[in-house]
């Protein structure tokens, strides 16, 4: 298992890209040459996620003006631009099983129903349909790449999808407030402060996490759909089916 990703700090999905160029070249000295090397990548599913940062930290953050320069339309369709890139790159250099996860309903989020104010629907839909004109885009590069590379097979996790499941239904009962105490305005909980005991009873873990019951309860999804328009064409359980005879399996995970 191959873990691409920051503690503590955010890595460019362009920086974990540049490391996993130099992991593959060591897997490939290890297995005696690139083909080789090509051969279990291949065989490896990749996890990745793109585009949280960019909306809760650019565009709808504080200190940029992306916001003023871009309209919701344009910003999404500048991500997946790039995106379509950095998934192109990483098929060049091996990766054959790509699970490609969407954004979740950042307006749901309970920082940003603070911030912004809630309406009707007790989210902030405004930013709900910001992420959907990305998910939307998203889904448009999966098919493309999936019809110029036959050999790969990318799919689309629709965690928009997966997270409109009722809260209270799954046996939550405090959705719209961290397990921590956050600061007014900020998401990560407050310095030095207590989390909550009852933890399995809360959807966030701070102003924008989830717990690790609502985690738990998303990945199985995720992993096995519920519904076909959970994950397509594959579920990663399917992804995982997918006949290699070439190489021994693995999992690489590139989160942004």
């Amino acid at each position: 298992m191959i873990l691409l990703y920051g503690k503590g700090q955010r890595y460019t999905m362009d920086l974990q890209l540049y490391n996993h160029k130099i992991i593959a070249s060591r897997i490939a000295k290890e297995l005696g040459g690139a083909d080789v090397a090509n051969k279990y990548l291949g065989q490896c599913i990749y996890a990745v996620e793109m585009g949280y940062n960019d909306y809760l930290n650019n565009f709808y953050g504080e200190g940029y003006n992306s916001s003023n320069i871009y309209t919701p339309e344009q910003f999404a369709q500048l991500l997946v631009q790039t995106y379509e890139i950095q998934l192109e790159r990483l098929y060049k250099e091996g990766a054959r099983k790509i699970a490609v996860f969407g954004l979740i309903r950042i307006g749901c989020m309970p920082s940003y129903i603070q911030i912004f104010g809630a309406d009707e629907s007790s989210c902030v839909e405004k930013l709900n349909h910001a992420v959907q004109l990305f998910n939307n885009k998203l889904q448009k590069v999966i098919a493309k790449l999936n019809a110029n590379h036959p050999v790969a097979k990318f799919t689309f996790i629709n965690s928009y999808e997966i997270d409109s499941e009722n809260y209270t239904d799954l046996g939550f009962k405090i959705t719209d407030k961290g397990c921590c105490d956050v600061p007014t305005g900020e998401i990560p909980c407050a310095p030095l402060t207590y989390p909550c005991l009852n933890r399995d009873e809360h959807v966030y873990w701070d102003g924008a996490h989830y717990t690790e019951a609502r985690a738990r309860i998303f990945a199985k999804r995720a992993y096995k759909r519920q519904f076909p328009v959970d994950a397509y064409p594959y579920d990663i359980s399917e992804l995982a089916k997918v006949p290699n005879d070439e190489a021994d399996g693995c999992s690489t995970f590139v989160w942004q």
